[in-house]
């Protein structure tokens, strides 16, 4: 029942709603049953909560100066912000009238967001999941975080943003390409990616997947296309509007966080405490901005996905990432359980972790640090080596 009003209040026609039922949720009934449960549960379009009297203007500009308020939304145009609207607020308004509010509470966006025209070369594909891409994001890396991301070529539906401290590492890469192999059920006719050494095990991968599953392909070697970034083009058009989006709101935050003496990336203790909680902040955030950014109406196309069993991908985990847990940690074991005992152990409240209170986390957990480890030396018998300075330099 949630999933088919969710759906329906995002849009969806029938179609899509079966499809999206029958190969996300397990639903087997026809479309024609779907569309009779459809209408027993008296669900309506509504076309514009303003002119229907369910809510007043100041509501809906208080809305958006929210959503402006967060790093993932603060560029968002007006399609992007009618379509937060209805997906954070459940809210239908005028695509026209959100344009007027938009330009009226951030010109300067709305003006530079129209002089960014790109016109691209065409790119072709027969239809969903015939071509994955993937590519590393680097901007955030002067902070010491990073990002690797898949996308469907034909839909440019993101398949999976990770965030953490390295997208260098080949067996990171091969990990996540798994993960989206099990996830999605099957593997993709093609993958591409720039020519680096870090996506050496994931073409393997997927050339070996291609040669056992893919019975049609005559030549599996050519399942996986390296290329320049210039032509890996789909992904490319991906980060800039995340840089747009999310990204460059953020990278200004981070800045004036520095310079505003808030960290100091230099400091051993502090870079670790910035990793254990901007890593999993960010990671939250893109999980969530790309909800909104895949809130799309995916038409037509042929399905291009190769059934692969979850077996073989399980042997494949088991043979190259056998400790992927550890693996994809970002931060030292012996911080993580140290942070734990000293929230314990000072009776500390932290609350869960959001863009607006992180800086405030960060403090408290820093100068309980400093008063542990000013603590532990006052007593001569204890080791100077299980400080948090000592450890973490």
């Amino acid at each position: 029942m949630d999933h088919i009003t969710t759906y329906f209040e995002r849009g969806l026609t029938y179609s899509q709603i079966h499809h999206a039922l029958s190969t996300s949720h397990g639903y087997v009934q026809s479309k024609r049953t779907l569309e009779r449960k459809i209408k027993s549960m008296n669900l309506t379009r509504r076309t514009d909560d303003l002119d229907n009297k369910k809510i007043d203007i100041d509501t809906v500009v208080s809305c958006i100066e929210e959503i402006h308020q967060t790093p993932e939304c603060r560029n968002a145009g007006y399609r992007k912000m009618r379509q937060l609207l209805q997906t954070k607020y459940g809210l239908h308004i005028h695509t026209l009238t959100v344009a007027m509010i938009n330009r009226t509470l951030d010109p300067d966006g709305v003006q530079n967001r129209a002089k960014r025209v790109l016109k691209r070369r065409v790119f072709k594909t027969p239809g969903p999941n015939f071509i994955w891409s993937a590519d590393g994001h680097d901007k955030l890396k002067k902070f010491g975080i990073t990002i690797y991301g898949f996308i469907n070529a034909w839909s440019r539906k993101i398949l999976g943003l990770y965030v953490h401290v390295t997208n260098n590492d080949p067996r990171h890469i091969g990990y996540y390409y798994l993960q989206l192999v099990k996830r999605e059920g099957g593997i993709p006719r093609r993958t591409t990616t720039d020519k680096g050494t870090e996506t050496i095990q994931m073409a393997s991968h997927q050339i070996n997947l291609t040669e056992e599953f893919n019975l049609e392909c005559a030549d599996p070697s050519q399942s996986h296309l390296f290329t320049k970034s210039t032509h890996n083009q789909k992904i490319e058009c991906l980060w800039s509007q995340m840089m747009k989006q999310y990204n460059c709101e953020l990278i200004n935050h981070l800045f004036e966080a520095i310079e505003n003496d808030c960290y100091d990336p230099n400091d051993p203790v502090e870079y670790l405490l910035f990793i254990y909680l901007w890593v999993p902040l960010l990671q939250k955030g893109l999980d969530d901005w790309t909800t909104n950014y895949n809130n799309y109406k995916q038409v037509g196309g042929e399905q291009g996905l190769i059934p692969v069993p979850p077996e073989a991908v399980k042997a494949l985990e088991q043979e190259f990432y056998p400790e992927a847990a550890e693996m994809m940690d970002t931060s030292p074991k012996w911080f993580s359980e140290s942070i734990k005992e000293l929230e314990i152990g000072m009776d500390l409240t932290i609350p869960a972790v959001d863009i607006h209170n992180v800086w405030d986390t960060f403090s408290l957990l820093l100068q309980s640090i400093r008063d542990y480890d000013s603590a532990w030396l006052a007593d001569p018998s204890n080791e100077p080596t299980e400080t948090f300075a000592f450890r973490a330099s």
